[in-house]
Order: C-alpha cells, then structure tokens, then sequence
C-alpha cells in the first residue's frame, strides 16, 4: 500500500468508528454498533477478580437501549493511533464522559470493503468519586 492509500484507510477507519462506535455510545443505542461489529466479534475485559472475561456481540449490544440514555452525558473521541496494514487494522482510542474514560484497543479487518471491528479489549475507569 503507499502512504496515500493507508492515510485514506486511516480516515475510513476514523470516520467508521466515530459514526457508529462513538454515537452507540452518545445515542446508547445498539443500532449503531451492528455497522461496526463483526458478528463474530469479541469483547475481552478483565472481571472483579483479574480475571479474563469475554463478551459477545450479542450480549454487548443488550448493554444499549436507547431508552436508558442520558441525554446530559457529553462523550468524546480521541484517537492515540492507527496502524493499517492491508485489510488489518489496529486502533487505541479513548472515550469518554463525564462520568466514565475509556481506552479501548480494536482489532480491525476490511471485509469486502466495510471495515470492521472484530476485536475488543477495554481499560475503564469512574470519574465519579
């Protein structure tokens, strides 16, 4: 790929995740997620104990219903990197609001030309205290 091809993919990649990733969650709503994520896709967090926990697709988008919105939170994205190389891609990022920061790092593959987060390991933390 030469430098004008990835820095398109770049863009692509920001846009995709800012029109559905960031406003699933200003929106709470899973509408926005389903573009975005595979349905193979997986969520890997740690649970109360350290230990590893994974989340499906399914499972994530049962977290968002439009009617628990909180239409006060202001959330905001930041992109730390993106690093493509031909259909795979890996991106940090943080989100967040007033009362939750996020860094989220996503693996990506473009899949007939939709890029697609397959991936997903999160770091969160309470604002509140």
């Amino acid at each position: 790929m030469y430098t004008d091809d990835i820095t398109a993919e770049v863009q692509a990649i920001k846009q995709a995740i800012l029109d559905y990733y960031h406003e699933g969650h200003a929106k709470h709503d899973a509408k926005y997620y389903e573009p975005i994520l595979h349905p193979d896709w997986r969520f890997m967090i740690l649970d109360e104990s350290g230990q590893p926990r994974i989340i499906t697709r399914d499972e994530y988008l049962l977290f968002y219903d439009p009617k628990d919105r909180n239409p006060d939170l202001e959330w905001e994205t930041e992109f730390y990197s993106v690093d493509v190389t031909g259909n795979f891609a890996s991106v940090k990022l943080r989100i967040e609001c007033q009362t939750v920061r996020y860094i989220d790092y996503f693996h990506m593959m473009k899949i007939d030309g939709t890029w697609w987060i397959v991936h997903k390991m999160s770091h969160g933390e309470n604002k509140a205290g």
